[in-house]
């Protein structure tokens, strides 16, 4: 079992989840473009996440070496809602139930704290992304315009900067 009480099938690769802390920050920040296929989202990963929203990051590690990590957080304006603001996973280490365990621990956290709408995006261009979201069993929300096949809203989080969004209801 994690600490969070779900039966871990990332035992067999050694792994634990914990809450993160702002000592992570610039651990992960070293990792990003790397886990991203080169793409710098460090601008979009600031350390006050790991100051005020501790209980609902998630860091796995293997060895004691980052495997995987997931930020969210609570809205503060919609007292049912969370957000999935960035989740990444060590790319030799994908496609082993990482990103599926720390989702499911941010869930946890959502359910206790009574959260049943989380929200999340991805660039259009984020295919693998796309298919995680839909296989966690999030909606992809109408958007203004179409890219590839997914609606997506342009401006959603800076001007000219589409994004797919989703929906997961916890109900």
């Amino acid at each position: 079992m994690n600490p969070f009480g779900h039966p871990d099938p990332l035992l067999k690769l050694n792994l634990r989840i914990r809450n993160g802390s702002p000592a992570d920050h610039p651990r992960i920040l070293s990792f990003m473009p790397e886990w991203w296929g080169g793409r710098d989202l460090s601008h979009s990963l600031l350390k006050l996440f790991f100051i005020h929203f501790q209980d609902t990051i998630f860091i796995a590690e293997k060895d004691s070496e980052l495997a995987g990590f997931l930020v969210g957080f609570f809205s503060q304006s919609r007292p049912k809602e969370a957000y999935i603001h960035l989740l990444a996973v060590h790319p030799n280490l994908r496609k082993k139930g990482i990103a599926r365990a720390l989702y499911e621990c941010f869930f946890d956290v959502c359910r206790t704290k009574g959260r049943s709408l989380i929200r999340a995006c991805t660039s259009p261009v984020n295919k693998v992304s796309i298919e995680f979201h839909r296989k966690m069993g999030f909606r992809i929300e109408p958007g203004e315009k179409e890219i590839d096949g997914f609606p997506v809203t342009v401006n959603y989080l800076r001007d000219n900067d589409p994004k797919v969004l989703f929906t997961k209801s916890l109900g």
